[in-house]
């Protein structure tokens, strides 16, 4: 028989558990609403848009109506959600190819399916296209980075608002770009695929004339020969096409790391780029990029990412003498990186780690060892969602380390050096 003092008792075990996981409860639930404005669920969806297959190109900047968001996809699969009525802002910089005459900013609402009003007329979506790829900014920020460094915000400049992308460390002396910080979202997976690639800009920026042909492999052969003194070695290193022995102009955060295809091609600014070997960036480093995005995506994860670059490579000639790399020589700008780094940190729970990749195929293993490329202690045996042949030299050699360890060497982000994250595993 249930007695009214066993019922007082169960209902104080009750309250005493509710307040033991308070704390969780609390913790929780920021983490749910930053899902929540995610759109990772949507209730009475009325149109669904397909960004891979349903948009039109040139493709304009998908808005929040009056706000100065992206209206990004609800879900991993790539699909932009609305209800009846609801509204998505679309921003052409130029004019229109349909609807022709339109101004810059337009609103359409769902109507049902891919169809939209605009104008008092429905309209498929995927007809909604600028006559250009929209403009994007670059923006001057008074604030100091490492080193000296100053800050550069890169994104859409629309009337008043500003629709923030991503902001770079960049050196003013060097023209190195120190890092790159940005964002990835439980969608992050579902980027643009095939988007076209504009060319490289230097708007604003470099002291060289023209810094794409300081890309270029003749150019490569000329500066190495210049720096080792040695041309027999600099042919050597430089390879001849298809070969991927050469500099490429490396993206720091990676185009796909953005969804749209409008944030894509905002990312070809030179301030976005360093000397990277293509063995290496088309292969590991590439595997870093694509896992990095799955894990935001597969977990559910709002990660802070910082992509950057730390030291100089070197190259040497047949004496044997090494000499660090400049793709602008002899003024000695624009260094050819030792090292690459993602550092990947969710705040929900303080966690985090560094995914590192060598900047230089011609090393052998004890050279890497010995000349400084492995720069803290290794834990890539303790992740297991990275993706890489990380011991393969012409790949990349790949390693993983604790954000306070990597800090202790490489004091590039004031924001995290204090912080002692736990290792995401």
């Amino acid at each position: 028989m249930v007695t009214k003092k066993t019922l007082i008792i169960f209902a104080l075990s009750i309250l005493s558990l509710v307040k033991s996981h308070a704390i969780f409860v609390d913790e929780f639930l920021p983490i749910q609403d930053e899902l929540s404005s995610n759109n990772i669920t949507s209730v009475n969806v009325a149109c669904t848009i397909d960004i891979h297959t349903q948009t039109g190109t040139p493709q304009p900047v998908f808005i929040r109506p009056s706000t100065s968001q992206f209206f990004l996809p609800a879900n991993r699969d790539g699909q932009i959600q609305l209800s009846v009525n609801e509204g998505i802002e679309l921003w052409c910089s130029g004019a229109w190819t349909s609807p022709s005459g339109a101004p810059n900013s337009i609103t359409a609402t769902c109507v049902s399916g891919q169809t939209f009003r605009y104008n008092n007329a429905n309209l498929s979506f995927n007809s909604f296209r600028c006559q250009a790829w929209p403009q994007w900014t670059t923006r001057r920020t008074t604030t100091r980075c490492f080193s000296g460094g100053i800050l550069v915000d890169v994104g859409f400049q629309i009337g008043t608002r500003w629709l923030h992308l991503y902001t770079v460390c960049h050196d003013l002396v060097f023209e190195t770009n120190w890092y790159v910080h940005y964002a990835f979202s439980p969608v992050s997976a579902a980027n643009q695929r095939n988007v076209a690639r504009p060319a490289w800009t230097q708007t604003g920026f470099y002291t060289a004339s023209n810094v794409n042909h300081l890309y270029t492999r003749p150019q490569h052969r000329i500066t190495i020969a210049n720096i080792l003194g040695d041309q027999a070695a600099a042919d050597r290193f430089i390879e001849s096409e298809p070969s991927d022995f050469f500099f490429a102009r490396g993206h720091i955060a990676a185009m796909t790391d953005f969804i749209l295809a409008s944030q894509q091609q905002a990312t070809f600014h030179f301030l976005n780029a360093a000397p990277q070997w293509q063995t290496f960036n088309g292969a590991n480093w590439d595997s870093v990029e694509i896992s990095s995005r799955r894990l935001a995506s597969d977990r559910g994860l709002n990660l802070d990412v910082y992509t950057g670059t730390f030291g100089i490579t070197n190259l040497w000639n047949t004496a044997g003498v090494r000499r660090q790399i400049f793709l602008d020589w002899p003024a000695g700008r624009i260094p050819a990186p030792q090292i690459y780094y993602k550092i990947l940190i969710n705040q929900a729970d303080l966690s985090g780690v560094v995914l590192i990749g060598v900047n230089n195929p011609w090393l052998s293993q004890a050279e890497i060892n010995s000349l400084g490329y492995v720069i803290c202690p290794d834990v890539s045996s303790q992740i297991s969602y990275v993706s890489w042949s990380r011991t393969n030299l012409q790949r990349g050699f790949g390693y993983a380390c604790e954000v306070h360890e990597f800090s202790r060497v490489v004091p590039h982000i004031d924001a995290i050096r204090n912080i002692r994250y736990r290792l995401l595993v």
